[in-house]
């Protein structure tokens, strides 16, 4: 399998990475408009190809993107949902079933972003991160209802 290499911005050098922002030389004069002139990259430094994103490429960043707002609105319920059962229990946690497999679903999509942010990775490896954290959100929303017993639980089945 080819490695994928690109995001939204092309690749940069055979990877992909966002190309530095030119700085202002200094000393430099102002142009007509008040503008300041920017220094350029010699060509060895910066080698930037356009290329249209695959299908893989994109369907990698969608996904990267989705996750990011997901994971977002996810904290925010957990949050929530921890107001609120403080409001109604009288405690904010209480490792209901429902709620510890809200907190694995959490930091399997956490563990997600870590990986793409700080280790770069791309492509099949968290691919297979989040089809992880979509099991781990069948078994939170679907396993725990129908299957288990607590405050969140029809447990009908068991």
């Amino acid at each position: 399998p080819v490695p994928l290499q690109g995001n939204s911005l092309g690749t940069l050098n055979g990877q992909a990475k966002t190309p530095p922002h030119p700085q202002p030389l200094p000393n430099a004069p102002a142009t007509g408009n008040g503008a300041i002139a920017l220094a350029t990259l010699p060509a060895s430094t910066l080698t930037m190809t356009l290329r249209p994103l695959t299908v893989a490429d994109t369907l990698d960043n969608l996904s990267y993107r989705t996750i990011g707002l997901g994971f977002l609105l996810l904290t925010v319920g957990i949050v929530a949902g921890a107001v609120w059962a403080n409001e109604a229990w009288g405690t904010y946690w209480s490792w209901d079933p429902k709620e510890t497999w809200s907190a694995i679903v959490w930091l399997v999509f956490a563990a997600y972003l870590h990986l793409r942010l700080t280790k770069g990775w791309q492509g099949r490896k968290p691919a297979m991160v989040a089809v992880a954290g979509l099991a781990t959100i069948w078994v939170c929303y679907l396993g725990v209802n129908f299957l288990g017993k607590g405050l969140h639980s029809y447990g009908w089945f068991l």
